[in-house]
């Protein structure tokens, strides 16, 4: 028989009533549960415990990083629908693959569908602010005896990506397209300047032979600079400096510095994730100690307490430098922030400033406001120590070369009000 009911019926209006809040609740638990649930996938928290082995190398440097309160949504997949179904879809197939253990180790960078940066990064950074002038205030410690502190005070001519634009966010204004000539986008084949539609300049790489394979070409923006802003791994040199800046790393034990980038490998040239993690062991690192009992036996009497500590900051730092996991270092992700003789000496700006010519006049790209348009072979070194892969500095004087992007001041000529700006 049919279904009938009865509302003059107390019995039928009591069944009608409890199966509609049953309804009722049962949905906004639903609800409740999907949104959390969506909220929660979301989160740094899921992208980086839940699948933790895979992306170690990113969750770990992110909460390191400036952007560790930020999402990482907010980066990678940024507002509205459509980025968000996209990245849905293709976080399907990332699950999949490490459910499977089918994930590229290391995993590969830079991500080739990545939402332009106009669309997120935008969002919290002006590109038309007039940042002008901005001082860094560099330190290094030599790997001499007395691991000598230098400070490098730096001034970057960041400018503005504005209407007027100008200095190295000029960049983020101009309508700079490229064709890299390798996957990781570490060489660049072909530059082209647009304006009002048209391409006005272009700059080729006279070092690629006629023929070679070029990728899809490239609006330039942040990101192709700013390539490792939430995922940087820290080289040991860099790591070895704040130890010593902060107190972690006594300064006062000879040598400490070179000793200390001797045992963590860190002139590697294409160090081996797995190896070192068998190699640094806790026998390995008490070759410090070795060294100061042979070397300066009062040192290791007077500083034991010292040199314990060093070690134990020294096996700090390998765990921090390596993934044995996903087969990461320090040197598997190039960073675009610098240049050879800077930072990890990748190529950064000179694989187009010092790589490119200007078709049809083989000019190379300018690179400073002195007419000086081949970096590399303008720098002139004012000091180098023993071993620039250990702890040297490349120093240039004023006017030398390189002020088309930054120049050197005196460090006496700061004025005192800024003496505590960050050592970095």
């Amino acid at each position: 028989p049919a279904l009938r009911i009865d509302f003059e019926d107390p019995r039928h209006v009591r069944a009608v009533v409890f199966f509609g809040v049953s309804t009722v609740i049962i949905l906004a638990v639903l609800g409740a549960s999907a949104y959390r649930a969506v909220e929660f996938m979301d989160s740094p928290t899921f992208c980086g415990d839940i699948c933790h082995k895979v992306m170690a190398p990113q969750y770990e440097t992110y909460k390191e990083s400036p952007h560790a309160e930020v999402a990482c949504t907010y980066c990678h997949i940024g507002p509205g629908a459509n980025w968000y179904v996209q990245s849905k879809l293709s976080g399907a197939r990332q699950v999949l693959a490490t459910l499977l253990g089918t994930y590229p180790t290391p995993i590969s960078a830079p991500i080739e569908n990545l939402r332009p940066s106009r669309d997120t990064c935008e969002d919290c950074h002006w590109r038309e602010r007039a940042y002008g002038l901005r001082l860094r205030v560099f330190h290094y410690y030599l790997a001499d005896k007395d691991n000598t502190l230098e400070l490098f005070p730096l001034v970057f001519r960041v400018g503005t990506g504005g209407d007027q634009a100008r200095g190295v966010h000029w960049h983020t204004s101009a309508r700079v397209w490229y064709r890299p000539a390798t996957e990781d986008r570490q060489v660049i084949a072909w530059v082209g300047l647009e304006e009002e539609g048209e391409i006005v300049k272009e700059f080729i790489n006279p070092d690629l032979e006629a023929g070679s394979p070029e990728l899809p070409k490239r609006l330039m923006d942040c990101i192709d600079c700013h390539n490792r802003a939430a995922h940087d791994i820290r080289s040991p040199a860099d790591l070895v400096d704040d130890a010593l800046a902060s107190g972690r790393l006594d300064p006062s034990l000879p040598y400490l510095k070179r000793q200390s980038l001797r045992l963590l490998k860190a002139s590697e040239p294409d160090p081996d994730a797995r190896e070192l993690e068998a190699l640094w062991t806790d026998e390995w690192f008490q070759q410090l100690a070795d060294f100061y009992e042979e070397n300066y036996p009062e040192v290791a009497r007077e500083k034991a307490d010292s040199i314990q500590r060093a070690i134990s900051e020294l096996k700090r730092i390998s765990e921090e430098v390596i993934y044995p996991g996903m087969n990461s270092t320090w040197r598997t992700y190039p960073e675009n922030l610098g240049h050879p003789g800077a930072g990890k000496g990748d190529p950064g700006c000179f694989r187009c400033h010092g790589a490119l010519v200007e078709v049809g006049t083989d000019e190379p790209i300018v690179g400073s406001e002195k007419g000086l348009t081949r970096c590399l072979a303008c720098h002139k070194p004012g000091a180098i120590t023993e071993d620039p892969a250990i702890g040297g500095i490349h120093v240039l004087g004023p006017g030398e070369g390189c002020d088309f992007c930054h120049f050197l001041v005196p460090l006496e000529d700061i004025p005192a009000s800024v003496s505590d700006l960050p050592l970095r």
